[in-house]
């Protein structure tokens, strides 16, 4: 905006031109920060949205080298998406309208700064900010690259704005009508819901309606779905990759492998797949906390990540990925099955990834969906993230040349992690591999966390509705014969000091 404002004339006040040439000593430290937040944020939602729309080529296995550069990096410093992102599968039609809209009005920002990058370059980097000559004078074509800068910089943020959800309703009137029912009898607020609703029967539609998208969640309307926080966590990191690792009793477990900023690749490998060898010996095997998948396992926002470290000179540690490869470690990531795009085998052996079967609208298509996810499809279970975890690590030093790895497990991750430590100290030849186990804020065991948040009565009912769930994390933690460390928070909501794992120990 300020390359973009009128010229003071030279008849203008000496305060007016004190005030023009103290903006162009500006310039060069705005104009960084808008580098900054192109690169980091537009150039990450322009490089995701390319790949998970299908616009970019994919990559063939073994296609060119790994190790150079050229190939990891993106013209604006991220990392280069590689492997199996998604394919935006679980969208509306519109939502992926509004994805093709949105990647134009960023493509066309970007053209913008470039255009003005290339008229504008002896005021952005004016090297009288830094004690040089006095700032240029502007150009009649920079100028007119400001102004269209502006216009494409106002139409996204415009579009951006409507893609937000609309609420519901007006808020104070809601409040107003909550307020009067109060005082109402229970004939009142009955016939008053009839007039609103009509009917009975409506009211039984209604409640049917709010219960379906729980029993069959419908397509997602927004375009910054899991594909796209997915993308954009792997855009961050250097080196970063997803690949698949196959469950023991069928399925799939999606993985992300976040490199340490010193690890370099070996060529020639095929990361889709999973054979994919870094040379880095040590490494995290992190198993996520109740709801925390892997798409917003490193943070929501854009904030971490390390492809800046180098170039910008910041050193991230938002997250436990941004901890840990600071330190020199590869961090892996996982879905247990189940939970996002990771699925077992269901019915019979049968089972397919979220996304993967062709969604069908109308009532033959919810009730079909309906009775496959009820009776047919596979139901995660304790056991079943314990497996997840062993299968996941098995895969890292067997597959991926770790000779040290930690198991880092946070809340119900412990269940995994302290059975993933022991299975794997028992063996006698991956024993040595295990480095360490950490229990992060993990419960010894689930009745106890039900008797303290709900009531004693919740134990006995949690035995009876699953008696064959096992969630014992005392015994495959003390069974582990490697290094281990108890975290412990004394002031958590959830998982009360007397229902911890330190207090099961």
């Amino acid at each position: 905006s300020k390359l973009g404002a009128p010229s003071t004339e030279s008849t203008g006040a000496n305060s007016s031109s004190a005030s023009n040439s103290l903006a162009l000593y500006e310039i060069p430290s705005l104009w960084k920060r808008a580098k900054s937040y192109r690169d980091r944020v537009m150039g990450v939602y322009a490089e995701v949205l390319h790949y998970t729309l299908q616009d970019s080529p994919a990559v063939s296995p073994g296609s060119g080298s790994l190790n150079g550069s050229s190939l990891e990096i993106n013209k604006y410093g991220n990392n280069k998406l590689v492997g199996d992102v998604g394919d935006l599968s679980g969208l509306t039609t519109e939502a992926k309208a509004d994805g093709r809209a949105l990647l134009d009005h960023l493509e066309k920002v970007m053209a913008q700064m470039s255009a003005l990058e290339v008229q504008a370059r002896p005021i952005l980097e004016n090297s009288a900010a830094t004690g040089g000559s006095r700032p240029q004078p502007l150009t009649a074509s920079a100028r007119q690259a400001a102004n269209a800068l502006m216009i494409a910089a106002t139409e996204l943020r415009d579009f951006v704005e409507s893609l937000k959800p609309q609420s519901s309703g007006d808020s104070s009137s809601s409040t107003s009508n909550e307020e009067d029912s109060e005082n109402l009898t229970v004939d009142a607020v009955r016939r008053r819901f009839e007039e609103q609703n009509g009917s009975a029967m409506d009211s039984v539609k209604a409640g049917i309606a709010s219960i379906l998208p729980m029993l069959d969640p419908p397509l997602h309307t927004s375009i910054f779905g899991f594909d796209v926080q997915r993308g954009c966590v792997l855009s961050r990191y250097r080196g970063a990759r997803q690949l698949w690792v196959q469950r023991p009793d069928g399925g799939m477990i999606d993985c992300l492998h976040i490199p340490s900023k010193a690890s370099p690749l070996i060529e020639g490998s095929a990361p889709d797949v999973g054979v994919q060898n870094p040379r880095n010996k040590k490494a995290v095997l992190y198993c996520n906390p109740n709801a925390g998948l892997i798409e917003v396992a490193t943070g929501m926002s854009l904030a971490g990540g390390n492809v800046a470290s180098e170039t910008e000179g910041v050193v991230n540690d938002n997250c436990w990925a941004d901890f840990y490869t600071n330190q020199g470690f590869d961090v892996y990531l996982f879905n247990y099955a189940g939970f996002g795009r990771s699925y077992g085998a269901g019915f019979c052996g049968a089972g397919r990834r979220g996304g993967e079967e062709r969604y069908i609208q109308g009532a033959f298509g919810r009730i079909k969906r309906i009775l496959h996810g009820t009776f047919c499809s596979f139901q995660p279970t304790p056991d079943t993230l314990r497996a997840d975890g062993l299968a996941v690590a098995t895969h890292i030093l067997s597959q991926m040349g770790v000779e040290s790895l930690i198991i880092h497990g946070e809340s119900i991750g412990g269940v995994a992690a302290s059975n993933t430590g022991r299975k794997l100290t028992e063996n006698s030849v991956l024993r040595d591999k295990v480095a360490l186990l950490i229990c992060d804020r993990t419960f010894c065991n689930l009745e106890a966390v039900a008797q303290r948040l709900v009531g004693g009565w919740s134990g006995y009912a949690i035995r009876a509705l699953a008696p064959f769930w096992s969630t014992d994390v005392v015994g495959d933690f003390l069974a582990t014969s490697c290094p281990k460390v108890v975290a412990t928070d004394s002031a958590d909501a959830i998982i009360a000091d007397s229902s911890s794992l330190k207090a099961g120990i």
